[in-house]
């Protein structure tokens, strides 16, 4: 390992036997010794990765699920051994990876907060130095002395997240999909996160936000069916992914009438739940439960350069929704991934009021279309603007695809209408 590096991965595989039946298990344990026959399916989770992440860098994982990540951060923490390859680590490495990982269910939460310190090799006397830290940013102290059983998920990910961030780690491994919870925690722990960075911590993050590897991450690594597609700049490799997603969606089987993948209703209306082939995440206090793009024409997916569009939300409140900073998002990429129309409730100066748990809402933008003819995909969300980075309620990516024609030939990405004059 070069002096700047904490963790180096050279030709990491790991491979799992999957077997179709019990008997096919019990011939290995007893008949492979002597006959060699392979009775198993050999299954490759990752192949040949090689990868090393720089002390104060902030690596971003990307890839659609079953690409491999989550064995990924398994070797890196140290959790999963691999077939091959070597691994080193430089420094205390913490992780959060499968929700509750570590921790005792009969334990209360001091208690596990104690047990974790010496999982990471930390005194007793350190980790009781600490613990009001910990307690005190994880915002659970009335369930302290609580079992942890008892605990909601939320509550989980809250001391988890606490006690991995607060022993001043050199290494943070960080899965995503522990992202549960209030945004307002969400948002802790990312500014968390940029607080360490900025001390020289490096971090490893698996997201399915495109625009988090784009704003927090400094390099990006794309992961397709357990093998390094891409590695690099962010804004390149998201780019690479989100028109990998695009054209696979397009693709699709499931697509419906000549323009679209999608079914709408006689009013026009899309709906989005049951849809395996969504890439979607957030929190889930709030969720959308239908989308539809109208012109004057009507609903459509084909849109003329020019003309006004239309495209409405209906959303429902999974929870009670106190009023704030609260609204809704649109976003219209290319086929690289570059949004090109960007909108949201907040920057036009509206914001939701309090919402009551099963309440629906609708909201609708409405612009002129400047997009040059080609493809697009339709991006939506709900969203918490009430600090300096969106935290989601939903965020649905290509939740449709749409075609955009003109009458007359367009050399930019965007053509807005334009007043000439000649004197």
């Amino acid at each position: 390992m070069n002096t700047d590096e904490v963790l180096h991965l050279e030709n990491i595989s790991k491979a799992y036997r999957l077997y179709n039946r019990q008997i096919e298990r019990l011939k290995t344990l007893f008949l492979t010794p002597f006959t060699g026959k392979e009775y198993a399916r050999i299954f490759w989770a990752l192949r040949d990765i090689n990868l090393s992440v720089r002390r104060g860098e902030v690596l971003g994982v990307i890839g659609v699920n079953g690409s491999g990540k989550s064995t990924l951060l398994q070797i890196m923490a140290g959790t999963l051994t691999p077939t091959t390859g070597r691994l080193e680590r430089r420094g205390r490495l913490t992780a959060l990876l499968e929700l509750g990982a570590g921790f005792h269910p009969e334990f209360t939460g001091r208690e596990n907060v104690y047990l974790s310190g010496v999982t990471l090799g930390i005194s007793e006397q350190e980790m009781r130095h600490r613990f009001d830290e910990i307690v005190a940013f994880s915002g659970i102290e009335d369930f302290i002395d609580q079992p942890v059983k008892l605990y909601s998920s939320g509550m989980y990910v809250r001391l988890a997240f606490s006690i991995a961030t607060c022993v001043d780690p050199e290494i943070l491994v960080v899965d995503e999909a522990l992202a549960v919870g209030d945004a307002g925690f969400v948002m802790k722990c990312m500014n968390r996160m940029r607080d360490l960075h900025e001390k020289g911590t490096a971090i490893v993050l698996v997201t399915h936000d495109v625009q988090t590897v784009r704003t927090l991450c400094d390099r990006a690594m794309w992961l397709s069916h357990g093998e390094m597609r891409m590695l690099g700049s962010p804004m390149e490799v998201t780019s690479q992914y989100v028109q990998m997603l695009w054209e696979a969606q397009t693709q699709s089987p499931t697509q419906i009438d000549n323009t679209s993948p999608l079914q709408a209703d006689e009013n026009g209306w899309v709906n989005l739940e049951g849809r395996s082939d969504l890439i979607r995440w957030g929190n889930g206090s709030m969720r959308i439960e239908a989308f539809r793009v109208k012109t004057r024409r009507g609903p459509t997916f084909i849109m003329e350069n020019g003309e006004l569009v239309e495209i409405s939300l209906r959303l429902r409140a999974l929870e009670n929704i106190p009023a704030g900073a609260n609204g809704a998002g649109i976003n219209l990429r290319n086929l690289k991934g570059l949004e090109i129309i960007t909108a949201t409730t907040y920057d036009e100066g509206q914001t939701f009021p309090a919402l009551q748990n099963g309440q629906v809402m609708e909201v609708s933008f409405r612009f002129e279309n400047i997009l040059a003819p080609g493809d697009y995909g339709l991006g939506i969300n709900l969203e918490n603007r009430a600090h300096s980075k969106p935290q989601y309620f939903d965020f649905v990516e290509n939740a449709a695809f749409l075609k955009v024609i003109s009458q007359k030939t367009i050399f930019s990405i965007a053509y807005p209408a334009i007043q000439v004059t000649i004197h």
